[in-house]
């Protein structure tokens, strides 16, 4: 009887999680563009990447920085790296949902959350870089 319960929600859970696939193209939430979570790279947007850029390389080359290793990196995975382009480009939805979520236990380790303008900026480099 308990296997069977067991299964059941496991079964059931599956089920109601795949029906949002279900029906047609859904554009998803209204704030987030349909091209990602990253979305379109802003025509005459120059500035605001030359920020975001700035941005990473202030904020975040001390951990994530191709030079930075061992325990000096702060957990901070291997594969990214803010200071190499190829990097960047591999991991801009990750880099930018980590810099979102800012001190918290899925985010940043340093407990620090960027300004929403400083994160904007971040977001426009990262969605012009990776196209």
């Amino acid at each position: 009887m308990r296997v069977r319960t067991i299964l059941f929600f496991c079964l059931a859970s599956f089920a109601i999680g795949a029906l949002p696939g279900c029906g047609g193209d859904d554009p998803g939430p209204k704030d987030e563009p349909s091209t990602g979570t990253l979305g379109e790279c802003p025509p005459d947007s120059g500035a605001q990447q030359t920020a975001g850029l700035q941005a990473l390389q202030d904020n975040c080359v001390a951990c994530h920085g191709t030079m930075v290793s061992g325990p000096s990196r702060g957990g901070a995975p291997p594969e990214v790296n803010v200071d190499d382009p190829a990097s960047v480009s591999a991991e801009a939805e990750e880099i930018l949902a980590a810099i979102k979520l800012g001190g918290t236990p899925e985010g940043m380790p340093v407990g620090v959350k960027l300004p929403d303008p400083t994160i904007e900026s971040i977001r426009v480099y990262l969605a012009c870089d990776a196209e």
